[in-house]
């Protein structure tokens, strides 16, 4: 025995013995990893939240290359290679400093990720009775309220949950600019809020007004002025004069409500972009009801006039009021004023020059025998 021990002693003191004794390391070390790696992959294959989204190799295999690193750090070190190992050794320590984070972080947004399910989930069951509602009264099933409603809900519950599972990571790079998002979209939500309620409210109560003054329009007969001023042509039996009454009723007053829930919102560039909208909207609408009003007195002129038997007249006195309307209705609606200005200036000037000269040398007679009359007049 005290042969083979002298000789065991010697084999391993030596430099073919510090090297075998490396590799045994190595091999045990990679052998043990391997069961472990097997182990660990099955305990985490029991977790359902990893298993549904495929994320039991990807977090095994960290582990198994976390294991194997260490591994390599011992027989590195066996063979008194420390210089190499320190770069490998800041990264393990930095490793298993952020494991515990990442652990809350993963507990944290999973435990936040089943409240906001549940939430959401009670929400959409009680918004089913509105969404049978709408269906009763619209007869339209694509509007789902429920859907929308647990999806915010879902939402405005995983957002903060999120950002604090990132604040436990400690990684400011992400966590800092993750917070400033929600924290800007938490202070704009009671603004949404304030939006959407401005616009539901106007919404009812215009509704109701509406309701109420359709009987009063239907009680006035309304509806049969059409006809007794012979413009029946412009409606019909599903657009009448009260659907028309109501129906800019409500446009106005939604518009209204629309320019005070943007103005709640507090975006300024929005804002900017709904004022200017409005702006040249208001426009177009204004310019488009001057052209149909004059479309509609130039139709009456030409047909009174036409009744008399004077359809010259009649063509002249509808062309006339078409280009006053028309000059009238671009100025209002801001399209080239200063091209329909001049326009109208020149055509006016032309006519009157027209009528000067008719006057003046094609009527030299009457128009002298006119101006005694108007001189005798005057003394």
């Amino acid at each position: 025995m005290e042969s083979i021990t002298g000789m065991l002693s010697a084999l391993t003191s030596g430099k073919l013995g510090h090297a075998l004794l490396g590799l045994i390391i190595l091999i045990v070390g990679l052998f043990i990893v391997k069961i472990l790696a097997g182990i660990i992959k099955k305990l985490l294959g029991k977790v359902g939240f990893l298993q549904n989204h495929n994320l039991v190799s990807p977090v095994s295999g960290l582990i198994k290359a976390a294991l194997t690193i260490i591994v390599l750090m011992a027989v590195l070190q066996h063979f008194g290679l420390t210089g190499v190992l320190d770069p490998l050794k800041e990264m393990v320590e930095k490793f298993f400093t952020a494991v515990p984070n990442i652990i809350g972080a993963g507990v944290i947004g999973y435990a936040g990720w089943i409240i906001a399910k549940i939430v959401s989930e009670l929400v959409g069951v009680g918004l089913q009775k509105v969404d049978h509602q709408l269906l009763a009264k619209t007869g339209n099933d694509s509007l789902k309220v429920s859907k929308l409603g647990a999806s915010v809900v879902f939402a405005i519950i995983l957002l903060p949950i999120a950002v604090a599972a990132l604040g436990v990571l400690n990684i400011p790079a992400i966590s800092g600019p993750a917070s400033d998002m929600i924290n800007k979209l938490m202070a704009a939500i009671p603004n949404i809020i304030g939006a959407a309620i401005i616009l539901g409210v106007t919404y009812f109560i215009v509704k109701f007004v509406i309701s109420i003054l359709s009987g009063i329009l239907e009680g006035l007969n309304i509806d049969s002025m059409p006809e007794r001023m012979g413009v029946q042509g412009l409606f019909s039996a599903s657009f009448t004069p009260t659907k028309l009454i109501t129906g800019t009723i409500m446009f106005f007053a939604m518009l209204t409500a629309a320019t005070a829930a943007v103005n709640t919102l507090g975006i300024d560039v929005i804002s900017t972009i709904f004022a200017k909208i409005l702006e040249f909207g208001g426009g177009i609408l204004v310019g488009g009801l001057i052209l149909l009003i004059g479309n509609f007195l130039s139709s009456m002129a030409y047909n009174k006039l036409s009744a008399t038997g004077n359809a010259g007249l009649a063509n002249i006195a509808r062309l006339a009021i078409l280009g006053l309307v028309l000059a009238m209705g671009l100025r209002a609606m801001g399209l080239a004023d200063n091209i329909v200005n001049m326009a109208f200036g020149f055509t006016i000037g032309a006519v009157a020059i027209a009528a000067a000269l008719a006057f003046g040398f094609g009527g030299r007679d009457a128009a002298k025998t006119l101006a005694d009359r108007w001189v005798g007049r005057m003394k």
